[in-house]
């Protein structure tokens, strides 16, 4: 499905638009961010808006998976 959304001779990474055609409520990504000056991972769904956050990069991925979403890793 997401090579269908990927124009191979221009294979650039998949936009928030992609991401969200693929599976708005199916996955999340997390990314550092700091929240009251103290360090945590913010939860993003596929459409880039932020639906939780956690103390700890692991904290993050396991609210992930608790909440039946699938984690993509993104840079």
């Amino acid at each position: 499905m997401i090579n269908s959304l990927v124009d191979k001779p221009n294979a650039l990474a998949l936009s928030q638009i992609n991401l969200a055609d693929v599976g708005l409520d199916q996955i999340a990504y997390i990314r550092p961010v700091v929240i009251d000056e103290q360090p945590a991972w913010s939860i993003f769904n596929a459409a880039g808006e932020a639906v939780g956050a956690a103390p700890t990069r692991e904290q993050a991925m396991v609210a992930i998976l608790q909440n039946d979403l699938t984690p993509h890793f993104v840079n």
